[in-house]
């Protein structure tokens, strides 16, 4: 039991991501969906999570590291995506005129680090636009889901290998 939460979960995180991934550029570069800055922020942790996972894989040093950053990635993905579905679910008329238009790149260029990425979680009318949904659920939401999903698979993983009595190496 054992070997299956500490390898094999791995794996299947990786997995998983490496599917949210692939949708991301289908969705992006095949449909022709063009993402908010909201999105680019949920695709950037997707892809730091299939990155962090697969190098742990590859490299089983430093386990714990690696679970750090990958639980840091989920949960800023997670505050990604629940903006964007907080953002879609109020009034239009109550949705301030954010920055959410402005090229992702450019917020950068123009502001500090910090300011930009408050700028960007601000977000306006295009971060609040629903432009496809999948079993009734939107991208936004979809994210939620996997991110919060590998956050509890994590979590079931720490908490079998603590109550089996197993140090996590």
């Amino acid at each position: 039991m054992k070997a299956f939460f500490e390898n094999y979960l791995d794996f299947f995180i990786t997995f998983c991501a490496a599917i949210v991934v692939g949708s991301q550029y289908y969705l992006e570069n095949i449909v022709g969906l063009e993402p908010c800055n909201l999105c680019i922020l949920q695709k950037y942790s997707a892809q730091a999570v299939f990155f962090i996972f697969l190098i742990k894989m590859v490299v089983p040093r430093f386990k714990f590291l690696f679970d750090f950053l990958g639980i840091f990635a989920l949960a800023f993905g997670i505050s990604a995506s629940g903006r964007q579905i907080y953002l879609q679910n109020i009034p239009k008329d109550e949705l301030a005129a954010g920055y959410c238009d402005t090229p992702f790149y450019l917020l950068f260029d123009m502001y500090p680090f910090f300011d930009a990425m408050s700028k960007v979680f601000q977000g306006s009318s295009k971060c609040a636009e629903d432009s496809w949904s999948l079993l009734g659920l939107n991208i936004a939401e979809w994210s939620m889901v996997f991110f919060a999903s590998m956050i509890g698979l994590m979590l079931v993983r720490y908490l079998l290998i603590i109550l089996k009595g197993h140090k996590y190496n």
